[in-house]
């Protein structure tokens, strides 16, 4: 009895510090990102934004009162687009998926909402398909212990609350709307998701979900975001 009690404290402190460590990390990439994004607010439009924009607004498109220029939040995209890190082999990698949606509604803020919504939808399924696809490789070609059907299929019956989660942090970059001849509000978002939270996040909620195998699938995820993405 008291071996397994023990066994079970022991237990209760490793799953108490790694989710400590996922809390850090978390903490870690949002001051980061609070410093880039402090740093793409005061960029000047380049001329390729400028040029980008002038064709935009022929097309009708303009900005919500109070936001920036198109000329500034195409900027904005660029820079973010070409944020670099390296992955755990040294590799270089984009630091930010992109990721763009366009939608129409009555209004302009259910426009937007619908917009929003459906660029986090489309990269969720994407990331969904990509992760359970290596997955299915690892296992067809005995390349990870840890990888079994039944662990594919916990991901799959529980990939909600492990992928569409880890994607409510986005940052918007760039947030167009046109008028259209029926009236309706056209818009145009696009979010950016940083790679290293997001691999916090869906490190968490695979801890979370999935418990020990969980904490084995880290790796999988991480080669998916650094070479799908």
């Amino acid at each position: 009895m008291k071996k397994m009690f023990s066994l079970l404290v022991v237990a209760l402190m490793a799953a108490t510090a790694t989710f400590a460590q996922s809390a850090a990390e978390l903490a870690k990439q949002q001051a980061e990102l609070r410093a880039i994004h402090m740093k793409m607010l005061n960029a000047k439009p380049t001329k390729a934004a400028k040029k980008q924009a002038k064709e935009l607004k022929k097309e009708g498109w303009t900005v919500p009162a109070g936001e920036a220029t198109i000329e500034q939040q195409i900027t904005r995209s660029q820079l973010y687009g070409e944020e670099y890190i390296n992955d755990e082999e040294g590799n270089a990698t984009k630091r930010f998926i992109m990721q763009t949606a366009v939608q129409t509604g009555g209004t302009y803020n259910a426009a937007y909402a619908a917009a929003r919504s459906s660029a986090q939808v489309e990269l969720a399924a994407l990331l969904k398909t990509q992760i359970a696809a290596a997955m299915q490789s690892k296992l067809d070609n005995a390349q990870s212990s840890a990888i079994s059907a039944t662990t594919i299929d916990k991901f799959n019956q529980r990939s909600r609350a492990i992928v569409d989660e880890a994607l409510t942090n986005a940052i918007s970059v760039l947030t167009i709307y046109r008028r259209l001849q029926n009236n309706n509000f056209e818009v145009q978002v696009r979010l950016a998701f940083d790679k290293r939270e997001l691999q916090a996040r869906l490190k968490r909620n695979l801890q979370r979900e999935l418990e020990q195998e969980g904490d084995q699938l880290d790796s999988t995820v991480q080669d998916v975001i650094c070479t799908k993405f």
